[in-house]
């Protein structure tokens, strides 16, 4: 069996309210200090209403956390590109760097072909000397036709290895 609990109206067991007291532990005598009192009160009971109804609020409570999530991830966000652009000067002048070393290490390679070709080229007898430059020259003016012809010299190559696998 339950018990109802009415403000009021004590249960089976409990002693029935007494009146508020003044601070001093008497009831108070005067007009004006009951009328400050009850005005107390009634401050006192309109914030309890306004937390409950602020607890009760679902709405702007998820509007609140909302607005909480949407700060977090909005700081998280604006620690992360400050990071990556940290990390990203750092990659680029790497990359930079690296990027100058391999001209170095190209330059260097092709300065050591062309010795070497000039090696070849002075070893070469007159004749193969003008018939490589001849060649260069006729390439340098033709060079649709030449890479048509090496285009179709390569297809054939594939076409005829295909038809031998078959």
């Amino acid at each position: 069996m339950t018990t109802s609990k009415r403000p009021g109206k004590p249960t089976a067991g409990e002693q029935p309210a007494k009146p508020q007291t003044a601070p001093g532990g008497t009831a108070p005598d005067d007009e004006q200090e009951l009328r400050h009192e009850i005005e107390q009160t009634r401050e006192q009971l309109g914030e309890t209403a306004e937390q409950l109804a602020a607890k009760t609020d679902v709405k702007s409570q998820a509007r609140a956390k909302a607005a909480a999530v949407t700060g977090r991830v909005k700081d998280k966000t604006a620690q992360i590109r400050a990071k990556a652009g940290d990390g990203g000067a750092g990659v680029r002048s790497q990359a930079a760097g690296k990027t100058a070393q391999a001209r170095q290490q190209a330059t260097a390679a092709k300065n050591q072909i062309q010795a070497r070709a000039a090696g070849a080229w002075q070893a070469a007898p007159e004749s193969v000397r003008r018939t490589a430059a001849k060649a260069a020259g006729t390439a340098s003016q033709r060079r649709v036709p030449l890479a048509v012809a090496a285009a179709a010299l390569v297809a054939g190559y594939l076409a005829f290895r295909w038809w031998r696998r078959r």
